[in-house]
C-alpha cells in the first residue's frame, strides 16, 4: 500500500478549486442558513501603500479582476507554455519547482561547489518567467483588496467565518470596518441586522511584514503568503438580534463522561431562552421539545453507547445543542463531533486513554508551492503519513486546517497543534502588540480545535528565547500556557518547541519537554562527519537525562531532528545534501527514540519540502529556495529517506514494507 500512495503522488494542477463535494468541517451549523462563499471574488493588488489610507470607492474599474477564493495572491500557480520546449516531459521537469524555485538547473542555470554546498547559480539569460508561466504577483508584498457581495436576508443578523486570512486583514461590510485581524488562526466577524437584500464584504489584505502585526516576521522559516487562504462563510441567523451559540465544547472526563460548557454570543442572552440537547442521532434540529434539558453547563455527562476513541478504533460522536426562544422557535442549533479519550503523562511516558504510547511521526507545514490545498490534497496526506507508519504529526507552526483535523479525527492520527510563531525573542516577549495577538491566537485556535480528540498538545512559541529568565519571559510563557489549557478544559498537554535544552528555563510552564537539535547537519557548509552521526544516540541520551533532572515527572519529546536531502540529488552516504545522508541521519535520530525509554517520541523534520522567503534566506544554507528537509519532495514524490523511515515505522507493527527497486 504505501508503494501505491507514495509513488501515485499528487500534483497541484493550475487553477486548483476547492472541491464542490467535499464535507464541511464540524462543527456542522443546522440552525443557520450557511454560504460557503468559496468561488470568484473580485480582486486588486495596490502595492506598497498605506493599508489605513486605501479609499476602494477612488479605486479604478480597470483595477479590479476576478480571482477564486481560496486565494494566496502572491503564491498562485505558475502556467506553463509548453511551446518552448521540445516535449511534454522536458516542460514538466524544467518548470518543476520541486527542484528549486526556478526549475531544475540544467535548464536555467549551473551549480557549482563551494565549501562542500551545491549553490544554484541562476541564469539571467534564462527565460524561466516566459516558459514557465510565473504569476506577475508571486512574492510580491503589498497591500490587495478582496470583495464580494452577500444576498442576505433583511432585518436578519450574521456571522463571517475566517478559516484564516493573513498576514494583517481589515474586514468591512457595507463600507463599515467591523473587524481587523492578525496571525493564522480562524476568527469570526458579527455582522448586525440591516434592511439591505445585498451586503458587500470587503477585506483587505496586507502581506508585508511590520509593527502592526509582530506575531508574522520576515525570519520565519517558510513562506508566509498573504490572502484568503482558507474557506470563507457567511451564516445567516435566525433573529434580528445576535442571538447565537459561540461555541460547545465537550470536555472528555472519562472515557464515558464528558463536561459540556456552552458559549453564548455576547452581550448576554436576554431572559427566557433555553437549551436542549441530544446525541449522536441523525442531524437534525427538529422535535428539539424531546430533547433534554440543560444550562449552559453540565458536569460528569454520560454518553449513552459511549466507545473510545484511540488510534487504533477512532471512534466518534456526535452531540446536537439548540437554543430555543421563550415561545421555543430555535434560535440556533450546532452539531458537534468528539472522541471519548484522555491524555495524560506518567513519569517518562505519554499515555492515551491510561495507556503508554511511544510517538512517532513527522512534522507537517500546511503547504506545496501555495498555502492554499484542495480537500483531495489533504486526503492524500493523511494516506501517506498512516503508510509511512506515522502515528503523529505535528503541525508546524500555525493552527490547522479544520478539514485536515477532521481527518485525523477520522483515521487516528495524533496531532501537536501550535500557536503561530518562530524563535520570538526577549524583545518580542516586551511587546504588548506581540502579546495580545499571541494570545488572542491562542483562544481562537483552542476554541477551533476543542473537540477534536486528535489533538493531544497545544504548543507555542516554537524554539523561542526561552533560556532567559527574565520576568516579561516567564510572564507570557505562563499565560500561554494557562490560556491554552483553560479553552482545551484542560484536556491537553501543553508544550513548546525548544532548541535550548541544557539552557531552558521556562520548562516549569509545560506538561511535557519537547526539544530540538540538528546533530550532523549544521552548520550546512561543514562536510559530514561520521562520528557526529555515530555519536546521535548518547546526545539524545544526554539531554533526556538532563531532562529528567529538570523534572522527572515530565516526559521529553523530540519535536524536531532532521537533515536536508535535495529531491533527485543521489550520491555517497557520507555527502550531505544527498538523499542516502539524509535517509541515514534520519533512521539514527529514529532508532535514538525507538531504542530509549526515556523518550516519549519524535517527530521529524520534516514531511515535505516546502518553499521559504528568499529575501532572507540563501542557497548554502536552504538551496533552491526551498526547505529541503521533507522526506518527500514539494509535490509528495518520494526520497529515498521516505522508504527507509516506512521501513523502521511500519516494522515495529510487524508490517512488510516492498522497497522500490
Amino acid at each position: 500500500m504505501l508503494l501505491g500512495v507514495l509513488l501515485g503522488a499528487w500534483s497541484v494542477a493550475a487553477g486548483t478549486r476547492w472541491s464542490e463535494s467535499e464535507p464541511l468541517s464540524y462543527p456542522h451549523y443546522l440552525g443557520r442558513k450557511v454560504y460557503v462563499l468559496n468561488g470568484t471574488w473580485d480582486f486588486a493588488f495596490l502595492g506598497d501603500v498605506v493599508l489605513e489610507e486605501v479609499e476602494e470607492s477612488k479605486l479604478g474599474d480597470d483595477l479590479w479582476e476576478e480571482v477564486a477564493v481560496p486565494d494566496a495572491f502572491d503564491l498562485r500557480p505558475d502556467r506553463s507554455d509548453c511551446t518552448c520546449f521540445a516535449d511534454a516531459e522536458r516542460c514538466r521537469r524544467c518548470c518543476d519547482r520541486a527542484l528549486g524555485h526556478r526549475g531544475a538547473t540544467e535548464c536555467w542555470g549551473d551549480v557549482r561547489r563551494l565549501e562542500q554546498v551545491w549553490i544554484y547559480e541562476e541564469n539571467p539569460q534564462a527565460p524561466f518567467d516566459a516558459c514557465c508561466g510565473v504569476h506577475p504577483l508571486r512574492t510580491q508584498r503589498g497591500v490587495a483588496l478582496y470583495r464580494t457581495a452577500l444576498d442576505a436576508r433583511p432585518h436578519t443578523a450574521g456571522l463571517l467565518h475566517f478559516g484564516a486570512c493573513t498576514l494583517r486583514c481589515i474586514v468591512k461590510v457595507d463600507g463599515q470596518v467591523l473587524a481587523e485581524h492578525a496571525g493564522l488562526s480562524p476568527f469570526w466577524v458579527e455582522l448586525e441586522a440591516s434592511e439591505r437584500v445585498q451586503r458587500e464584504v470587503l477585506v483587505l489584505v496586507d502581506n508585508r511584514f511590520g509593527e502592526t502585526h509582530p506575531v508574522h516576521q520576515a525570519k520565519y522559516d517558510w513562506y508566509q503568503a498573504g490572502g484568503l487562504i482558507r474557506p470563507v462563510q457567511f451564516h445567516q441567523l435566525a433573529s434580528e438580534e445576535l442571538l447565537y451559540i459561540s461555541s460547545v465544547h465537550v470536555y472528555p472526563r472519562s472515557l464515558s463522561t464528558v463536561d459540556v460548557l456552552l458559549e453564548l454570543s455576547e452581550p448576554a442572552a436576554p431572559a427566557g431562552l433555553s437549551y436542549r440537547y441530544r446525541w449522536d442521532e441523525a442531524p437534525s434540529c427538529a422535535g428539539t421539545e424531546a430533547w433534554e434539558q440543560m444550562e449552559h453547563e453540565l458536569k460528569d455527562l454520560p454518553v449513552p453507547g459511549g466507545q473510545a476513541w484511540s488510534p487504533e478504533s477512532p471512534s466518534l460522536h456526535r452531540l446536537t445543542v439548540a437554543m430555543l426562544s421563550p415561545t421555543h422557535l430555535v434560535l440556533d442549533c450546532v452539531v458537534v463531533r468528539f472522541g471519548l479519550r484522555t491524555v495524560t503523562t506518567k513519569g517518562q511516558e505519554v499515555h492515551v486513554n491510561g495507556r503508554a504510547m511511544k510517538l512517532l511521526g513527522f512534522n507537517r507545514h500546511d503547504l506545496t508551492d501555495s498555502p492554499v490545498l484542495a480537500y483531495e490534497q489533504l486526503v492524500a496526506d493523511v494516506q501517506i503519513l498512516l503508510s509511512l507508519g506515522a502515528n503523529f504529526v505535528r503541525g508546524a507552526h500555525y493552527a490547522q486546517d479544520a478539514r485536515f483535523l477532521d481527518l485525523c479525527d477520522v483515521h487516528g492520527l495524533l496531532v501537536w497543534e501550535e500557536v503561530l510563531g518562530w524563535q520570538n525573542t526577549v524583545e518580542d516577549f516586551h511587546n504588548p502588540t506581540f502579546v495580545m495577538q499571541s494570545l488572542r491566537m491562542a483562544k481562537e485556535m483552542a476554541v477551533a480545535s476543542v473537540n477534536h480528540p486528535s489533538v493531544i498538545f497545544f504548543g507555542f512559541f516554537n524554539e523561542g528565547e526561552s533560556f532567559d529568565d527574565s520576568e516579561a519571559t516567564r510572564t507570557i510563557y505562563h499565560a500561554m500556557a494557562s490560556q491554552l489549557r483553560r479553552h482545551s478544559g484542560h484536556t491537553r498537554l501543553i508544550g513548546y518547541g525548544s532548541n535550548h535544552p541544557g539552557k531552558d528555563r521556562q520548562l516549569e510552564a509545560v506538561d511535557v519537554h519537547a526539544f530540538h537539535l540538528y546533530l550532523a547537519w549544521y552548520p550546512t557548509t561543514q562536510p559530514a562527519d561520521p562520528q557526529e552521526v555515530e555519536g546521535i544516540p548518547d546526545v539524545w541520551e544526554h539531554v533526556q537525562q538532563w531532562s529528567t533532572h529538570v523534572d522527572a515527572q515530565k516526559p521529553m519529546l523530540i519535536t524536531e531532528a532532521g537533515a536536508g536531502g535535495l529531491f533527485g540529488f543521489r550520491g555517497p552516504v557520507e555527502q550531505k545534501w544527498t538523499e542516502e545522508y539524509q535517509a541515514l541521519l534520519l533512521k539514527t535520530h529514529l532508532e535514538a527514540v525507538i531504542n530509549n525509554p526515556g523518550i516519549a517520541g519524535i517527530s521529524l523534520w520534516q514531511f515535505a519540502d516546502i518553499p521559504i522567503d528568499r529575501a532572507v534566506s540563501n542557497e548554502q544554507h536552504r538551496p533552491r529556495g526551498l526547505n529541503n528537509k521533507g522526506v518527500l519532495g514539494m509535490y509528495r514524490h518520494t526520497k529515498l529517506a521516505a522508504a527507509v523511515v516506512a521501513q523502521l515505522l511500519r516494522g515495529l507493527h510487524g508490517e512488510e514494507l516492498r522497497l522500490p527497486t
